[in-house]
């Protein structure tokens, strides 16, 4: 069973990956999960339990804590408090069937079908003063005593309490169809060996409370959605859940993974937006580097797959929408060509194979208009202007009338609706490829967090290597040939219309071993269709603009994508960057859809 045969669209993120992304955050920026006063912030190691840091939070001078206000003793109107810290120490996440962790006999284990528990350790400090310094403190004046900072009494050791936390959820799709949303569902609760019972219960049931009530309403996420792509003036993508009729769990909690099953339709173009001021350059793409064994085995931490009935239906969106409107033209000096040409695409296949490779077949340009204008420039030809009666002291006393003619640039001008007789067509054997390539920018020593910020990260890049790319422009009929030789006759006579008949006979004397010339120069028939779709196609740029630079582009390894790595989560607090690495990255070509796989790196 294919991953995508239910849906176009499939989506997965294991359990274990989860757990490695939480760790590199945890490590990162650990002022996330570790809150305490400024009497604890200033002296970690005071904490219920130490704070493991990544050097380079130190490094940069990040806070290992978030420093919150002190714990106000109460009936003292703000004049005493105490110092106290809150530790997340640790959340995992585990996916039916459920392998990560025991839950707790309250939460009837194991975990059931459909469901994800999640474990958090959680540290309360509390900063007893001892009493003798308790005692030398002088009654707080509770009576007309302005505000001010409260005093904290100084405590050695705090006192700690460690819990663990589980608790058991589900997920949902709510809403319409079209505006859905993927929401958790609560199952229950559990905090262990927290007594007496009653204040255990009392705490649970707040908890609980709190993040049926607050936390997953917030958490609620909306379906992916695609906005308008680069293309979207030709065609949008909508991206919406499969229905349950089709896959009764969506999404499905199961096999140690979050899936979702998503479906694709395309629907018409929107205008273009207005163009937005031009952000700063991201990074430089590094040159191709080399494939990079996977180092792991079994189900990748992220998985993500596309149906070849997906990869069809953009295809057809694409060439039913496409339109090719380009006009051009080139001086040859004798000669000028110019074109103008409307043309759309039809036919073809797209088709995903077994070796790995996506043969796209026999997509047909066809062309609307394509008018091919030549122009051709004859020598300036002048005939009379004979002295009849010359002057015996000098000059002409009588002379012949003069006549010139072919003295514009271009002198012909013919132009011909040549859409009819021509027809392109491509094909293509095209193979992904995935490569690590490492960042020449980075010197030796550089920490991935000066690469990011010198913005010279390594990075995972998927290329497609042409095996096979034929392009061919036929049906250039003979007929072409002929048209353009009757027209030629034409223009000659329109051009000599006006003049009597013996300076026709003698203008076409004059000109008929040029007319030869540019005839034997232009060889009618097929060496003149291969000499237009010539200059059409490569001095014009014509066919340059439609498959030069498809190859171009794939010939030069210029990448579909670049995933800089490691991948940077930033924020406006001016903390360090979290960079999450990225062990491996694949992509695969089955028959039947496109499997993309990453792992995340300890």
């Amino acid at each position: 069973m294919t991953l995508t045969q239910r849906c176009d669209i499939f989506a997965a993120v294991q359990d274990a990956g989860i757990d490695r992304l939480v760790r590199h955050v945890f490590r990162q920026r650990p002022s996330l999960v570790n809150y305490a006063s400024a009497g604890i912030a200033r002296q970690p190691r005071r904490l219920c339990r130490p704070v493991d840091a990544h050097p380079i939070v130190a490094l940069r001078g990040n806070p290992l804590v978030t420093v919150l206000p002190p714990l106000p003793v109460a009936l003292t109107s703000g004049a005493y408090a105490v110092d106290y810290s809150l530790q997340v120490t640790a959340v995992e996440l585990d996916v039916h069937p459920g392998d990560v962790f025991t839950l707790p006999a309250e939460l009837s284990p194991p975990l059931g079908e459909q469901r994800l528990a999640v474990h958090a350790g959680v540290c309360f400090g509390f900063g007893c003063p001892p009493g003798e310094i308790v005692d030398q403190l002088p009654p707080p004046d509770v009576k007309g005593r302005p505000p001010r900072e409260p005093a904290v009494i100084p405590a050695g050791d705090l006192l700690c309490t460690c819990i663990d936390v589980f608790t058991v959820l589900g997920a949902d799709l709510f809403g319409p169809r079209g505006a859905q949303h993927v929401a958790g569902r609560f199952d229950g609760l559990e905090i262990v060996d927290l007594g007496p019972t009653a204040l255990e219960d009392s705490i649970e049931c707040y908890v609980g409370l709190v993040v049926k009530l607050g936390v997953l309403p917030q958490l609620q996420v909306p379906v992916i959605a695609i906005p308008p792509l680069p293309v979207g003036e030709l065609f949008t993508i909508d991206v919406e859940p499969t229905p349950s009729a089709t896959v009764p769990n969506n999404p499905a909690l199961e096999e140690n993974q979050l899936k979702i099953f998503l479906d694709v339709t395309t629907g018409p173009g929107q205008p273009p937006a207005p163009p937005s001021p031009p952000g700063p350059p991201g990074p430089k793409p590094p040159p191709r580097g080399n494939p990079r064994a996977r180092t792991r085995t079994g189900p990748f931490d992220a998985t993500a797959a596309v149906s070849e009935k997906a990869v069809q239906k953009v295809f057809d969106a694409v060439r039913t929408n496409f339109r090719l409107q380009s006009s051009g033209a080139k001086d040859f000096g004798a000669f000028s060509v110019s074109y103008a040409v409307d043309a759309h695409l039809e036919n073809g296949s797209l088709d995903l194979r077994n070796n790995g490779t996506i043969q796209l077949s026999e997509l047909d340009l066809a062309f609307d208009t394509l008018r091919a204008c030549l122009g051709i420039n004859i020598p300036e030809i002048c005939v009379g202007g004979f002295c009849i009666i010359p002057n015996p002291f000098g000059g002409c006393l009588v002379r012949a009338p003069k006549i010139c003619l072919f003295s514009k640039d271009p002198d012909i001008n013919l132009c011909l609706d040549i859409g009819p007789f021509v027809r392109a067509e491509l094909s293509a054997t095209l193979r992904p490829v995935v490569v690590y390539s490492p960042n020449p920018g980075r010197t030796p020593g550089m920490n991935d967090w000066d690469a990011f910020d010198a913005d010279v990260q390594n990075a995972w890049q998927v290329y497609v290597d042409p095996s096979a790319v034929d392009f061919d422009l036929f049906d250039f009929a003979d007929i072409i040939g002929d048209l353009l030789e009757d027209a030629l006759d034409a223009a000659i006579d329109i051009l000599l219309g006006p003049l009597p008949g013996w300076v026709k006979d003698l203008v076409k004397a004059v000109l008929g071993p040029l007319i030869d010339v540019v005839r034997n120069i232009l060889d009618f028939g097929d060496d003149f269709s291969e000499w237009l779709a010539n200059i059409l196609g490569f001095n014009l740029n014509l066919f340059d603009t439609i498959i030069n630079a498809i190859v171009d582009f794939l010939a030069k390894g210029t990448p579909l994508v670049n995933l800089f790595e490691p991948v940077g989560i930033e924020d406006t607090s001016g903390l360090v960057p979290i960079l999450i690495p990225v062990e491996s990255l694949s992509i695969e070509v089955t028959g039947d859809e496109l499997v993309l796989g990453a792992d995340i790196g300890a």
